[in-house]
């Protein structure tokens, strides 16, 4: 059996391109109907008699639940289209391990230092706002839990307060707070350090669309070998929230931080800004409170916090990460 999903005006012409591309034996496995933009979707499923998979009634209704909760999300049209074709083939008779399994095939997972020993520096991007200080003190609060040296940096010196912030999140932890107001000062201070030593450096919110934002991040980065990562706050928008984080490529970054889950329901902005940006996802942020960390997701869990929320009902985040053993 083959999944074919198709696009179209109304629901009687997208009914007419079912008909005519995969004949009347086709079955009608979910739609959905987007009024604002005046869109219809239809997922139809067809035999197929080269196939070596066969679907069964349960599998297609475990399609038809994960179009409802993807759409939910406001996911993008065309990653609905690849989850649910890549659920379907996998013809699990489990939503979650079906979405799980979809999750994992098309998005990679790259969780952030568990003990932070031997990493490079640790840079923390993003936009105003989206809690790149608070991830660096959930990230140093792991580090040093798990017995190891962690040194905090701030390049932030152009926000009011900013080295205030930080500075006090790391004084509740024992730790000064160096500052390094040029790539050079960055420069000298990474090179002074100890090997086992976990570096993580704040930076000032960037507006990819200013070109002097850009300039000084990139010149802070270019300073020292180190890596990025990506922080931005889930929800909102997924066009604006994809153009955003693609928006900072040329910074080379190797992880994904959402942060701000606390605070909605609908995590298509979540998806959206990692397809487009490619990158793998890293960690999640589910509350303000320090002491709680930062999450390590993977498919399993991501795909319990999708249907979970999804419910608006969504259980604690301790539960949805404890059961698939994520820290």
């Amino acid at each position: 059996m083959r999944l074919k999903t198709f696009h179209a005006a109304t629901m009687s012409d997208a009914m007419r391109m079912v008909r005519d591309q995969l004949g009347p034996d086709a079955i009608i496995v979910a739609t959905h109907e987007d009024e604002a933009a005046r869109d219809v979707r239809i997922t139809a499923a067809v035999e197929q008699a080269d196939a070596d998979y066969d679907f069964e009634t349960e599998a297609l209704d475990i399609v038809d639940r994960l179009s409802d909760v993807l759409d939910g999300h406001g996911a993008p049209l065309a990653l609905v289209d690849r989850l649910l074709n890549t659920a379907a083939h996998m013809g699990i008779a489990d939503e979650t391990l079906a979405l799980a399994g979809a999750l994992d095939e098309c998005f990679t997972f790259a969780p952030l230092p568990g003990d932070g020993r031997g990493e490079r520096p640790l840079m923390f991007i993003g936009p105003p706002g989206c809690g790149k200080t608070v991830s660096i003190a959930k990230l140093a609060v792991r580090t040093r839990l798990a017995g190891n040296a962690v040194r905090l940096i701030t390049t932030d010196t152009l926000r009011a307060g900013a080295v205030e912030q930080l500075s006090i999140y790391g004084e509740r932890l024992g730790l000064g707070t160096e500052i390094a107001a040029t790539p050079r000062e960055l420069a000298d201070a990474i090179a002074k350090s100890e090997d086992t030593t976990q570096i993580l450096i704040d930076t000032t919110g960037v507006n990819p669309r200013a070109p002097d934002d850009r300039k000084r991040l990139a010149e802070f980065i270019d300073a020292a070998a180190l890596d990025t990562v990506v922080v931005m706050a889930a929800g909102g928008d997924t066009v604006e929230a994809a153009e955003l984080c693609a928006s900072f490529q040329d910074a080379a970054p190797t992880r994904l931080v959402m942060t701000q889950l606390d605070l909605v329901r609908r995590l298509g902005g979540m998806l959206a800004a990692a397809e487009a940006s490619a990158l793998p996802f890293g960690d999640v942020s589910m509350t303000p409170d320090i002491a709680a960390g930062l999450q390590s997701i993977n498919p399993v869990s991501l795909a319990r916090l999708l249907l979970s929320e999804s419910t608006r009902a969504a259980a604690p985040a301790s539960d949805i990460f404890q059961a698939t053993g994520t820290e």
